[in-house]
């Protein structure tokens, strides 16, 4: 008695991970062969910010890399960085003009890359931005020592190269209105640039700042007057991008975040290095009240709380938090803790908040646009909306997605076919054996570097932001690190591996499952018959070969084998 399942080939699980579905390991296979030009262009097949996510994503994909089962991830973020910046990227040629005006109000990621998606279908975009430079979140919202302004202008200049038009200080306040300017269809992309209140006495002094706006005047090279002593308020990017930003103004910070280290939504690497840089981050802290020149707290704890205790859970219920916590105990606080600590500047960033109504659009109760959740169109006909106005907050990388499903909606309504991807993934299926199309030699799977090699060391810059201001803190690759780099990968989506479990054998003790975070195993409904739920490969197209579960079987019913 045999169980074993012999799927076709699937997706890389980075592929699979990433929002936008860039073909990771085909660009990090060029990249090994020296062919940095490939590898950028069978990025932009997918986003056309390959530079902007190579310095800020939140990298899904490498949460993901099989590369885990064997030592740790492909430095993938940085790989798409060095074929940015080794790369020559194509100017595309775009599809015959279709006569169609399409109306963008945003240039966040989300809008720009409905409109270069669409500008190579071939229709006339126009992309409406209130503010003085496009480049929404990207360019106001991320600090320049992780996202230089010289990076996002070079990735909207490309954009603009292909026939995209982008009209700054122009607000819309009306997107139906558009329609009557000869625009056959309006996406609006606005963002969610509203932040979230505490809703706690002193919240309104003057010396009270919001995140966003505080990193806006940061950004737009002001240099807000904060004095110093500062305390930020919440847990995520945007509340640790402003205390690290506070820092290189030369403030003292204290960082109060009302749950742990392990829930806090902040990427890990950005809490690692606010620590480094001197934030002061008192985890399980929260504000109560805001006086002139001091601020009360209270510290809190993770307790389960009786229905019918009298115990106030919603101190600072603040949006940062995670939408689905990995501990189930809410925050509440311990009483008798409270304390108070002299101010110069509170900066409260606990997550922001789109506003649908604004734009006389239906919206939902979180103040997001209301669209269907397939083509997000909205309730009028010929509007689309797409990003944080649709999400709520999210990544760059989600916003790049939300774009291209907007662009595909959009050139369906306008009369096209929808496949706005401008490379061979858009070509017959035939081709996926084609060595040029999966960017490997002929009948060659690349050797990989052996178990336990672990990724190049990165120059890690001055971590003294008093004095090196707003500098770049996190070095690239250079082109030899990132082809060496490159030599690490898996390429796990051309190699098939057949795995076998022997029903009769098997114990069902879990350990494949435990050591397997490519999801192969899971347990059969079946008993076998010594009474066991035996263990199944339901998902063998994942397997990558690194053994790991055969080591571990105590009952030696496992079988690996590598296909031809």
């Amino acid at each position: 008695m045999s169980c074993a399942t012999g799927n076709d080939k699937a997706f890389s699980p980075c592929r699979e991970a990433c929002p936008a579905g860039i073909d990771v390991p085909r660009y990090i296979r060029h990249i090994r062969e020296g062919n940095f030009a490939a590898a950028l262009n069978t990025i932009r097949e997918k986003i056309p910010f390959p530079a902007v996510c190579g310095y800020a994503c939140v990298a899904y994909c490498e949460l993901k890399c099989a590369r885990i089962q064997y030592d740790e991830a492909i430095a993938i973020k940085l790989l798409k960085r060095a074929a940015a910046e080794y790369g020559e990227p194509v100017v595309r040629k775009s599809a015959a003009p279709t006569g169609k005006k399409v109306a963008v109000v945003g240039s966040g990621p989300g809008g720009l890359t409905a409109a270069y998606y669409l500008a190579l279908k071939g229709h006339q975009i126009t992309v409406f931005e209130s503010l003085p430079e496009a480049g929404g979140l990207l360019r106001y919202g991320i600090p320049e020592y992780r996202l230089p302004n010289e990076v996002v202008n070079q990735e909207i200049a490309a954009i603009c190269n292909q026939g995209v038009k982008i009209k700054t200080g122009s607000r819309i306040v009306a997107p139906a209105k558009l329609l009557e300017k000869d625009f056959a269809a309006v996406l609006v992309a606005s963002g969610a640039w509203q932040s979230r209140k505490l809703g706690i006495e002193g919240e309104k002094f003057s010396h009270v700042l919001d995140g966003i706006s505080f990193l806006n005047h940061v950004n737009s090279g002001e240099k807000p007057a904060i004095g110093k002593r500062v305390v930020v308020v919440g847990g995520g990017n945007t509340a640790i991008d402003a205390a690290r930003s506070a820092l290189r103004l030369g403030a003292a910070v204290d960082l109060l975040y009302r749950r742990t280290r392990s829930e806090m939504p902040a990427s890990t690497l950005e809490i690692e290095e606010a620590l480094a840089e001197g934030v002061s981050i008192k985890f399980l802290t929260t504000l109560v009240k805001i006086s002139e020149d001091s601020v009360d707290c209270i510290k809190m704890e993770l307790a389960l709380v009786d229905a019918d205790a009298d115990v106030d859970v919603s101190v600072n219920s603040d949006a940062g938090d995670r939408a689905s916590s990995s501990s189930p105990l809410p925050p509440i606080p311990v009483t008798g803790s409270e304390y108070r600590t002299a101010y110069d500047t509170v900066i409260i960033a606990t997550g922001q908040f789109a506003e649908a109504g604004a734009f006389g659009l239906a919206a939902k109760s979180d103040g997001t646009i209301q669209v269907d959740e397939n083509a997000l169109a909205t309730s009028l006909p010929g509007i689309f909306a797409a990003g944080d106005v649709v999400t709520g907050p999210s990544s760059i990388i989600e916003a790049i997605a939300q774009g291209r499903r907007a662009g595909a909606s959009i050139d369906i309504y306008l009369g096209g076919d929808g496949i706005i991807d401008d490379g061979v993934i858009g070509k017959k299926k035939e081709l996926l054996n084609n060595s040029v199309v999966l960017g490997v030699s002929p009948n060659l799977i690349p050797e990989t570097e052996p178990r336990g090699t672990t990724r190049p060391d990165r120059e890690k810059r001055s971590l003294e932001p008093h004095f090196c201001g707003f500098d770049l803190t996190e070095s690239g690759y250079d082109r030899k690190t990132a082809i060496s780099e490159a030599c690490r990968c898996l390429s796990c989506d051309i190699r098939d591996y057949k795995v076998e479990i022997n029903a009769l054998l098997c114990k069902a003790c879990g350990y494949c499952k435990e050591v397997c975070s490519l999801n192969v195993f899971q347990s059969s409904d079946t008993f076998n018959p010594g009474g066991y739920h035996p263990m199944v490969a339901i998902k063998t197209d994942r397997c990558v070969g690194c053994l790991n579960c055969l080591y571990i079987c105590p009952d030696f019913a496992l079988q690996i084998k590598e296909k031809e």
